[in-house]
């Protein structure tokens, strides 16, 4: 069996072995280049009418939701269509995916809980990201929540918090201090 960078193609060298050429970094194919810009105009749209539908359902008079049950309820959606996407992944299964998920969940219960942690303060942050949503014109919150990715790595969670703790500290839209 061909080794990987022995200059013979996937095909001759079977499956599963690389070619050098797959991994270098310039050689991405027309298709993977339009799916790139497809799937980053598709993340543009969503992360867009996400901040202006939350915007328009939190400004709305009334009863308000709890911003608590609303990120419950879109990571229950996201699990579902998770166990939906390795459902159809194990070819309708369900001995197979029950046997992965046991493997991958408590089999390797280390890794389960090395991700809680990440997953404990992403909720932190969309709830805030509601407070911030609300109290915050739509434009505003954006360019707050995207100007700070370019400060440095890593911190783009801190920026969020602290504009959403300067929201709360500052009079809200429908209150009376001018």
């Amino acid at each position: 069996m061909a080794a990987v960078g022995s200059g013979c193609s996937t095909a001759a060298a079977g499956p599963g072995v690389v070619s050098a050429g797959a991994l270098e970094p310039g050689t991405m194919s027309a298709a993977h280049r339009r799916l790139k810009y497809i799937s980053l105009a598709v993340l543009v749209v969503q992360n867009a009418s996400l901040i202006l539908s939350i915007r328009y359902t939190r400004t709305l008079p009334g009863d308000r939701f709890f911003a608590t049950t609303a990120v419950v309820m879109a990571e229950v959606l996201k699990g579902l269509t998770c166990l939906l996407l390795l459902f159809a992944q194990k070819r309708g299964n369900v001995k197979h995916l029950v046997v992965f998920l046991h493997e991958a969940v408590l089999v390797q219960y280390v890794d389960t809980f090395k991700l809680a942690v990440p997953s404990l303060i992403y909720t932190l942050q969309n709830n805030l990201q509601y407070v911030a949503i609300s109290n915050l014109p739509a434009a505003t919150f954006q360019v707050a929540h995207q100007g700070e990715r370019f400060v440095a790595a890593g911190t783009e969670d801190a920026g969020l918090a602290s504009s959403s703790l300067l929201a709360l500290a500052q009079p809200g839209p429908n209150s009376d201090q001018y």
